[in-house]
């Protein structure tokens, strides 16, 4: 069964270094994992709330494996540092579907 997760987050200005570094590692952990990104959206205006986040993005997998062989990977781990330079806002959460 797919899994979706839906990604938010801002990345810090003056962090492109760290978002190359970021990026260099996250993509080829999801191209093995056969990831997809289905959409992502830059977020406008803000209407109600902070308006602290950019973007929020759907990556599909293929089943929980997948998920677990990017996100709990020692290359992925490492990454703590990279993330907290790179992403004022970070967060990846399952999606739910409501019937």
């Amino acid at each position: 069964m797919t899994i979706q997760l839906v990604a938010i987050t801002s990345i810090n200005s003056n962090a492109e270094i760290a978002l190359e570094k970021y990026l260099s590692v996250v993509g080829p952990l999801m191209q093995s994992a056969s990831a997809k990104i289905v959409c992502r959206y830059e977020l406008g205006d803000c209407v109600v709330g902070d308006g602290d986040v950019q973007y929020v993005s759907v990556i599909e997998y293929p089943d929980e494996a997948s998920v677990k062989s990017v996100f709990e990977s020692a290359e992925y781990k490492a990454l703590e540092d990279v993330k907290k330079l790179a992403f004022s806002e970070y967060q990846v959460s399952k999606a739910v579907t409501h019937r």
